[in-house]
């Protein structure tokens, strides 16, 4: 249990820049701790660090970036992570790219939490994406001056503000002391907190620019460092409901109470296990032959809920991921998988000249107890 309250405030030594403690309802949360509980019951296969290496690079940046926007195709990733992409284009979508994949390697291998290794997993992450005036307004680990909060849900008149700046070493301090010292008894309970810490990171907001990809990499270390592996999948979901995430942000910032933004968190969560725990149910015989490509058409196909069509298929991974044709994602997407037998097309039609496939997931194909997948539509 996070708490010993029940049905009462569950305060944490977290302050806001007035001094006021951020709180949660423990009681709130019970339902879904108990859901996620029945979930992990006869189910370890996420609980290692083969399975942590395995989604973070490259599927989980991939996720990262595009919470704040940034679309690459996984195909692109690989590419330029292998170095298989000398010359791009865009010079700073690589450089997002190249310093993630730094930053993910760095909270793999180094232990020690302070404010000099945060510092330096920041400088990893902002490496030539800053502007010259924010490098000369940054003091030895934060920022000096007023940074300006703005993302697309917000109006301009509206845009928040990041704490005051002369306050920021004080709540960071409550921020380690929060990261190295608060141990739970079950990896749910850690992947709250460290969910905790990945809202209050973006509250204190201790730099100019790249406070999310850095505040949800610190949560990502935190729930490494703690073993609650399962849990490194979590920006997936956000990335395709980032309006919900920023209002979860912005109503937890104006309440102090971290039950709004937590509920949010493990719905996501969930929702992203119960995708994961499919793919890696799908036969073995089929399932080696997935490339990583195949694994992202899935977790797309999977995010529909229930049977899909060329179409809608298309619509939803040109929003999120670039510009394809339907013809092409036919080809290079949905019939690699119906020939593998991971996809059933249940009949055809004819629109605009595209074969317009009618696709579900073929279940027979999957073996896993399906009385686990409780907010999925298959």
């Amino acid at each position: 249990m996070l708490g010993d309250l029940m049905n009462e405030q569950v305060v944490f030594d977290l302050h806001d820049e007035s001094g006021n403690k951020f709180y949660l309802i423990d009681d709130l949360l019970e339902p879904l701790k108990e859901e996620l509980t029945d979930f992990f019951q006869d189910n370890n296969s996420m609980m290692n660090m083969e399975f942590v290496k395995k989604v973070l690079f490259s599927h989980e940046l991939q996720a990262n970036n595009q919470v704040e926007g940034y679309f690459d195709d996984i195909e692109l990733i690989n590419n330029i992570i292998k170095r298989k992409v000398r010359k791009i284009d865009d010079v700073e979508k690589k450089q997002r790219i190249i310093n993630l994949y730094k930053g993910y390697q760095f909270i793999l291998k180094y232990k020690l939490v302070n404010e000099k290794s945060l510092r330096k997993l920041y400088d990893i992450l902002s490496k030539d994406l800053l502007i010259p005036e924010d490098i000369e307004m940054m003091g030895e680990y934060y920022r000096n001056d007023i940074v300006y909060i703005v993302n697309k849900y917000i109006s301009l008149e509206k845009s928040d503000q990041g704490v005051d700046y002369h306050v920021i070493p004080k709540l960071m301090n409550e921020y380690f002391n929060f990261f190295n010292n608060k141990k739970a008894s079950n990896v749910i309970d850690e992947y709250l907190y460290s969910q905790i810490l990945h809202f209050y990171l973006v509250y204190i907001h201790p730099y100019f620019d790249v406070n999310g990809r850095c505040a949800r990499t610190m949560s990502m270390w935190h729930l490494i460092k703690n073993e609650a592996y399962p849990f490194i999948i979590f920006n997936r979901e956000i990335a395709m409901h980032s309006k919900e995430y920023y209002e979860a942000i912005e109503n937890t910032k104006l309440s102090r109470d971290l039950t709004i933004f937590l509920l949010y968190m493990m719905k996501v969560a969930k929702v992203e296990l119960e995708k994961e725990y499919l793919i890696q149910n799908i036969k073995p015989e089929i399932k080696k032959e997935l490339k990583s490509e195949d694994y992202q058409t899935l977790l797309y196909f999977l995010s529909i809920n229930g049977m899909t069509t060329t179409l809608d298929f298309t619509t939803l991974y040109n929003k999120y991921l670039g510009k394809k044709k339907p013809q092409e994602v036919n080809e290079k997407m949905l019939l690699p998988l119906v020939e593998k037998g991971i996809f059933n097309v249940l009949r055809y039609s004819n629109k605009k000249s595209v074969t317009n496939m009618v696709l579900e997931l073929n279940k027979d194909n999957i073996d896993c107890d399906m009385t686990k997948i409780k907010r999925l539509k298959i």
